[in-house]
This record gives C-alpha cells, sequence and structure tokens, in this order.
C-alpha cells in the first residue's frame, strides 16, 4: 500500500511514547482502518491501531500499558481501576491473568454491558481518583480491594507485596477502605494478613501464594546467610523454614535467572550453573539441612511441588499452634 507519511509521523510518534495511536480526522481514520484491513495494523478497538509488527515485539505488560496510555490521551476524563490501576501505580502484576490486555475502567454509572472489546466497565462507589503519570486511576488503597476482591489469591498476592514494598499504601488505609464498603472483604484481609514487602518479584509472591494456599507454614523470606568459609560473602534465600532442628530452603528459579542479561550480569548459563552449585555449597557450610528448588511450570500445576515440601519435612501451619 501507498505510504502515507501523516500517518507513518502518527505512529512513529505512539510508539516513542510507548503506546498506540488513532485518527483525529475523517482521512486518517480512513488511511489506518483500510491498513488494518491488509493486516499491517492491528486494531486494539475501535479506532485504536497498532503497527504488526510493533503489537508483536510486545509483552502482555506491554501491551496492557500501551492500551491504557492511549485510552488515557482519548478520553482524559475516564478513570482506571482494578489491574489496570495496579499496572499504573507500578504494583506487579501477573502475566498470566486472562484479563491482562484488557483495561478496566471505573465508573459509578449503572453499568448495562460490562465488557466492549477490550474495554470492562466495573463499578465503584465512592468514585475518587488520583493522578499517576498523567493517568487518572483509583486510589491505591482501592485498587488493592478491588483486586482483592476480583482475582483469586494465587493471582493477587503479588499485586499486595509489591504495593507494600512500594510505600504507596499501607495495611491501615486499605483497612479503612474495606469498613466503608458495604461488602465482605475477608479476601482482602486474607491478603493483607499474608502480603509481605519483602518478596522481591512476582513469581516469588505467586510460589508462596500456592505454598500458604496448601497449608504449610509461612516461610521467612530473604533471610541472609555469611558463607563460614568466606564471612565477606552472603547469600539471601527466597524461602526459609526452621523446624526442629531443620533449616529448610525454598529457592524459586524464574527464567529470567538464567535469560535476563540485567539479572545475569552477562555471564553464560553455564556460569551461572557453577555459582548456583558454590551457593549451595555456601549454604549448607552455614548450617542449611536441605535445600529444594522450583520453577514457575512447577508451582503452576503444584502437585509435584507439595509433595517435595511433604517429603522434605517442611511443617503445616497446624503444626506450629
Amino acid at each position: 500500500m501507498r505510504r502515507n507519511p501523516e500517518i507513518e509521523r502518527i505512529a512513529d510518534n505512539a510508539e516513542q511514547c510507548q503506546r498506540y495511536f488513532f485518527g483525529t480526522t475523517p482521512n486518517q481514520k480512513r488511511a489506518m482502518r483500510k491498513r488494518w484491513r491488509v493486516n499491517e495494523y492491528v486494531r486494539l478497538c475501535p479506532n485504536v491501531y497498532a503497527r504488526s509488527e510493533y503489537y508483536n515485539s510486545l509483552n502482555p505488560q506491554e501491551r496492557a500499558m500501551h492500551l491504557t496510555r492511549t485510552l488515557a490521551i482519548k478520553y482524559p476524563q475516564r478513570i482506571f481501576g482494578a489491574m489496570t490501576a495496579a499496572r499504573v501505580l507500578g504494583f506487579e502484576c501477573p502475566w498470566s491473568n486472562a484479563e491482562m490486555e484488557h483495561v478496566q475502567i471505573a465508573t459509578e454509572e449503572a453499568i448495562s454491558k460490562r465488557r466492549q472489546g477490550t474495554c470492562e466497565r466495573i463499578y465503584v462507589h465512592p468514585l475518587t481518583y488520583v493522578v499517576h503519570n498523567g493517568i487518572r486511576v483509583t486510589s491505591p488503597e482501592r485498587t488493592l480491594v478491588d483486586c482483592g476482591l476480583r482475582y483469586p489469591y494465587a493471582k493477587a498476592l503479588g499485586i499486595f507485596d509489591s504495593a507494600l514494598r512500594s510505600g504507596m499504601v499501607n495495611a491501615k488505609d486499605v483497612e479503612k477502605t474495606c469498613a466503608g464498603l458495604h461488602k465482605d472483604c475477608s479476601p482482602v484481609r486474607k491478603l493483607l494478613r499474608d502480603a509481605d514487602e519483602k518478596s522481591e518479584n512476582g513469581g516469588e509472591s505467586f510460589c508462596r501464594a500456592v505454598i500458604l494456599d496448601a497449608g504449610f507454614a509461612r516461610p521467612e523470606l530473604q533471610h541472609e546467610y555469611h558463607d563460614p568459609a568466606n564471612p565477606k560473602r552472603t547469600f539471601r534465600t527466597d524461602f526459609l523454614w526452621k523446624y526442629e532442628r531443620k533449616a529448610i530452603v525454598l529457592e524459586y528459579d524464574g527464567m529470567e535467572k538464567y535469560t535476563n542479561k540485567h539479572m545475569t550480569n552477562g555471564h553464560e548459563t553455564r556460569q551461572i550453573v557453577y555459582e548456583k552449585r558454590r551457593r549451595e555449597d555456601a549454604l549448607r557450610r552455614a548450617g542449611v539441612t536441605t535445600i529444594l528448588r522450583t520453577d514457575y511450570e512447577e508451582v503452576r500445576q503444584p502437585r509435584s511441588l507439595i509433595q517435595k515440601l511433604l517429603n522434605s519435612g517442611v511443617p503445616m501451619a497446624l503444626d506450629l499452634r
């Protein structure tokens, strides 16, 4: 199709701002629609487009934020809530959530049709907002309440962990918001009890949620050990249980530990595996009796993980009462 310099400039500018683009004149809308029909563009919702190659290069989190930024410009009076607000506020959200590429729009009006394409309307009352990075979202505490009520425990715990870690919200404010609602907020209160700002990422939060949901005792997070052979070397463990002279460590291996150059410091996988063995040797010298490992796939289908923890003597919550 013939090149359209005006449309190309609009698309270039949108990509530089990490968002999608839309037409503001009949000619622009017509030109974008033509390119969508021949698969040059992806259409996210009416009159919102992305170049197909650019769209395919984005991960689910990036796609969600691109759409949110676009709609915030196209409809500046909109207030975003639930998972969308959590993403805007910088809370860690699960990639696997089925609603990842949808946006939640908060409203106090009666809702006749909840979802239209990629947009879902959610009822929030009283509806107030804060502005974060130029986008209107529900307050951090209301955002946590709505996420806690809408999403399963295992998916929501990471949002609560990262929210507390950010310092943007505290448990008392969330409790106060719950008290002002005529709803059963027991799922939110359970999340508040179990949330821990020491959790370093969403994968570890998801893993801990599955462990707690299975009835195991709450582990200590990020416990620091010194290597007796070299006291200057310290190691922090993902999860630790100390019980009846046992010190059981569970390490969560996200694939980023092996593939993300920022996390691996540019080291090859072989070197990383060697460092992992050195680390395990140091932990055993420091008194750790058992070292277990897990990953996202095992946590997602946790039967083998649960059996592994049981076989290793990880205590159940009831055992410590």
